[in-house]
């Protein structure tokens, strides 16, 4: 199952998307990039519960970023991103009216863009939104171009017109 969520990026020197309520380091290089040559996965630096090694990180003395791999726990089980009681995932709001409230982030010179984001794996539904284990931009707000032709998504100059086409859909309720 995926859900779409909305949400803001800031967008770097060669046009790749970056969380927008992040500062950049000292996360390794890859960590905080919205890929586009595919999915992008959530990572957590902080609790047991994290699986793999975040990109860009090396294990040693001469660690660029935090390495995970000894937070893996004892019976080599891996755990599950997001985990309940932690801040990991991919974040996004739930319909495009909250991310059209949201403030403009301010720690940044660089450019903002909102869309919507296609997310899956484990999804943690909250009060005004979603994080997510996995997730893909779909559709971005780029009035001025800056996002680089790698990104493989449906380019809106106008809000309304990517509001109009990308509804927002209600999570399914199976039994």
């Amino acid at each position: 199952m995926s859900l779409l969520g909305w949400r803001q990026w800031a967008v770097d020197r060669e046009g790749l998307l970056r969380p927008a309520w992040t500062p950049w380091t000292p996360f390794p290089a890859g960590l905080l990039l919205w890929r586009p040559d595919g999915l992008t996965r959530a990572y957590c630096l902080r609790d047991a519960h994290a699986t793999g090694e975040p990109p860009g990180a090396t294990v040693g003395p001469s660690t660029v970023g935090p390495s995970t791999a000894s937070a893996q726990p004892e019976d080599g089980a891996r755990g599950v991103i997001p985990a309940d009681g932690c801040v990991c995932g991919l974040y996004a709001w739930r319909d495009p009216e909250t991310l059209a409230a949201a403030p403009i982030p301010r720690w940044t010179r660089r450019p903002i863009v909102t869309g919507a984001v296609r997310l899956g794996g484990r999804v943690i539904v909250g009060e005004r939104g979603y994080r997510a284990e996995v997730g893909y931009p779909v559709a971005i707000h780029d009035p001025h171009g800056v996002i680089a032709p790698a990104y493989q998504v449906a380019r809106y100059r106008d809000w309304r017109a990517l509001v109009a086409e990308w509804r927002p859909e209600a999570p399914s309720t199976a039994a």
